[in-house]
């Protein structure tokens, strides 16, 4: 039984505290016992990673998952197999949705008017969740699409994600398409905004007109203008971009999908691709319009890379104009628990920050 060979897989340390794994065969492995399980018992492995996605549909958070299995694989590792056997069309995952619709707009909301911004709760109105880890909260395309666009406008988000733009476009009646090169990301997308439409048309609490629904689909983002193409947007027909893309290979969105930007690591790697997105987002924009790119700095190996503003750099090659930096205060941050130990802090800050890039397209071209 799968269940007894987990009880007799012991967590082991030495006399200097160093952890080590002891396998149920007797093997005893430092740090992690994932490799001698994918080499030596495969087959073992593989079911438990099955059951990890059944966890999973029954609505189990991976720490909670981490911790039936007497957290010897940490709560990434099980993200990470998760995310591998979807994307090798194994097993599908659920997509959650809400019982009741609580709201379907924030509570008192009120336009941003400074350049900081800090969204401590975040919201979760109408059919929002933050099950698709490193989505923006829905305050900031809320804001950002009432500032920029009017009703009807065309919305375009080239890194979608769990849908959060769309879900935020179609509640404020425009017209809206992302793009992700994630098909779990798209299929969660497309199941948001049909939950959407089915609970407002069944009236629960919800007085929305809104004619324009939602388009997702799986695509590049340097292929952006070919895509939108093809759907019947032309260049210059967006209204707004709203983009938040991926910090390095700082959270990893997908584990075997090719040309995702979230394996890149090197920096200049990583900036030369994003520059190619530029390009088609310049392409795509109506003269005078903004693209709004949400991005962080990122931390290797005890260096700060200061990714905000080199990406930055990179869209004014591409000829945007730059109209105003916001500074997010980052919140809830996955990452966090690995960096706030004492050790770690007595040496580093915690990053806290990300920039939101107001870029305009020219009125004119040079």
């Amino acid at each position: 039984m799968l269940e007894d060979d987990i009880e007799k897989i012991r967590v082991l340390y030495d006399k200097n505290d160093v952890r080590k794994i002891k396998c149920f065969c007797g093997e005893v492995c430092s740090r992690s016992i994932v490799p001698h399980l994918k080499k030596v018992h495969p087959k073992k492995w593989q079911k438990w990673c099955m059951d990890f996605v059944r966890l999973r549909n029954k609505g189990w958070a991976h720490r909670r998952i981490m911790w039936k299995y007497r957290a010897i694989f940490s709560w990434t590792v099980i993200e990470r197999e998760i995310k591998r056997i979807v994307e090798q069309r194994k097993a599908q995952l659920k997509i959650p949705r809400k019982k009741e619709i609580a709201k379907w707009g924030p509570s008192d909301f009120e336009l941003e008017k400074t350049t900081i911004w800090s969204f401590p709760k975040r919201g979760d109105w109408a059919v929002h969740q933050s099950d698709y880890r490193g989505n923006w909260p829905p305050e900031i395309p809320r804001n950002l699409i009432l500032k920029y666009s009017k009703k009807g406008n065309i919305i375009f988000d080239p890194f979608v994600g769990g849908g959060t733009t769309l879900i935020e476009a179609y509640l404020l009646n425009r017209k809206s398409i992302g793009i992700d090169i994630n098909p779990a990301a798209i299929k969660m997308s497309a199941e948001r905004i049909k939950e959407l439409e089915t609970k407002n048309g069944e009236g629960m609490g919800a007085c929305l007109e809104s004619r324009y629904r939602p388009v997702a689909k799986v695509g590049d983002a340097r292929r952006s203008s070919e895509i939108l193409s093809g759907l019947g947007f032309d260049r210059e027909s967006i209204d707004l971009v709203c983009a938040h893309p991926p910090y390095l290979d700082a959270l990893k969105y997908t584990e075997n999908i090719k040309g995702d930007l979230s394996h890149l690591s090197n920096p200049s790697l990583f900036l030369d691709e994003i520059q190619k997105v530029a390009g088609h987002l310049y392409t795509l924009l109506k003269k005078g319009k903004r693209c709004v790119i949400l991005i962080g700095d990122v931390r290797k190996n005890g260096k700060i890379i200061p990714l905000g503003f080199k990406l930055m750099e990179r869209f004014l090659r591409e000829n945007f104009e730059l109209e105003e930096i916001i500074i997010k205060h980052q919140h809830k941050d996955e990452s966090t628990e690995f960096y706030s130990g004492k050790k770690f802090l007595n040496y580093y800050y915690l990053i806290a920050h990300e920039y939101l890039f107001i870029f305009k397209k020219r009125e004119e071209k040079f």
